[in-house]
């Protein structure tokens, strides 16, 4: 199945009309720009992307993907424009239903964020008002201490979406607001 991700402009059409009356007065205007999340036709989740910050697609590659599991999914990845320290990612794999499910097929990949990885305790937590189990821990990427949250959360239906959060030390702590922010604006569709 195909996946996508999608940017899009909710504010487009205040956008035309602010820039009319632009012309006439200084008014502000406020875009909400969404990335969603789309695979077999159908849109996932969207979240809000923070100022300055630029959306990718990639993927990854599995060293062998859990019995049952479809190809690896495209991952929709943020991060600030100027910043490579932080880096925020979301997949939704085929065929990966529930939140044992997403703890073995995040086993089964060869992620390459983080070297090392010393993993805390599961926490089960509400994200976009869907169930949800974190993980947080610390590791090395590229030779630089790192801390790193993977969220699974449980999606309506027989799907789960596997979010990551990996920034070098330090970091983290200088895009809280946004990154706290795209947390909380993630939607299921």
């Amino acid at each position: 199945m195909l996946t996508s991700y999608r940017v899009s402009c909710e504010a487009a059409r205040r956008a035309v009309l602010a820039a009319a009356v632009f012309a006439g007065m200084a008014l502000p205007a406020a875009a909400d720009i969404l990335a969603s999340y789309e695979t077999g036709g159908r849109d996932l989740f969207s979240v809000r992307v923070p100022d300055n910050w630029v959306v990718s697609a990639g993927g990854f590659e599995a060293r062998q993907a859990p019995e049952g599991i479809g190809a690896v999914p495209r991952v929709l990845g943020l991060r600030p424009e100027e910043d490579p320290r932080i880096w925020v990612g979301f997949v939704s794999p085929d065929g990966v239903a529930t939140i044992a499910e997403a703890e073995a097929y995040i086993q089964s990949l060869d992620l390459r964020l983080v070297e090392d990885p010393q993993v805390g305790a599961p926490e089960r937590v509400v994200i976009g008002g869907r169930s949800a189990r974190t993980y947080t821990g610390t590791g090395t990427r590229e030779g630089r201490p790192v801390n790193f949250t993977i969220a699974l959360i449980d999606m309506p239906g027989a799907r789960t979406v596997i979010g990551v959060i990996v920034g070098e030390n330090g970091a983290r702590g200088l895009y809280r607001d946004e990154i706290t922010a795209l947390v909380r604006s993630f939607r299921p569709m």
